[in-house]
């Protein structure tokens, strides 16, 4: 018992000791430091001409309701994917005016688009296609709205006239009373 002490006294020591040395370095490591890359101008109109300004979407119902994403570039070009109940069903590219484009979204703009509702649907009927459009606002994210049935009158006229442009230029028959 009484080399107890003694021994742990010594082990104490020989530990402080082997873990000074090691602790000290001989050399001190090089200092890491992150450098974030600043967006340039021409990066950022790059990606301008690469992100879509305007997203569309139609959904089936269980009658002939067209079916169709159309993604939107601010040069007009248009990313078109056709399901059913249109012409063109597959992956096309279309080209829409540009001074259509502008015109979407100056019209999104004074609507009030990025205050609107995240969605617009009545709570209890279920067959109703829904519509989606998102719209790039100034910060650079794109705002959606949803609407399944009757929408705010100033947005369903911004549907009904993007929906007759991409229409045209996909060569879909335009619906009886539209």
């Amino acid at each position: 018992m009484r080399l107890l002490p003694a021994l742990l006294l010594a082990l104490t020591v020989s530990a402080t000791t082997a873990c000074a040395q090691h602790a000290t370095p001989t050399k001190s490591a090089p200092k890491i430091t992150k450098v974030k890359a600043k967006k340039t101008k021409k990066a950022a109109a790059a990606q301008a001409q690469t992100a879509p300004v305007l997203v569309f979407k139609r959904t089936p119902c269980f009658g002939t309701c067209p079916d169709y994403d159309a993604t939107i570039y601010a040069d007009g070009r248009v990313q078109y994917e056709g399901r059913s109940n249109v012409s063109k069903v597959g992956t096309h590219e279309l080209k829409l005016p540009a001074a259509t484009v502008r015109k979407v979204l100056a019209d999104a703009q004074r609507l009030g688009f990025a205050q609107l509702n995240d969605r617009y649907a009545p709570k209890t009927v279920t067959d109703l296609p829904s519509t989606f459009l998102s719209v790039r606002q100034p910060n650079g994210q794109l705002k959606t709205v949803q609407v399944e049935g009757p929408a705010p009158a100033g947005l369903q006229e911004l549907f009904d006239y993007l929906s007759a442009e991409l229409d045209k230029a996909a060569g879909n028959a335009a619906p009886a009373g539209r």
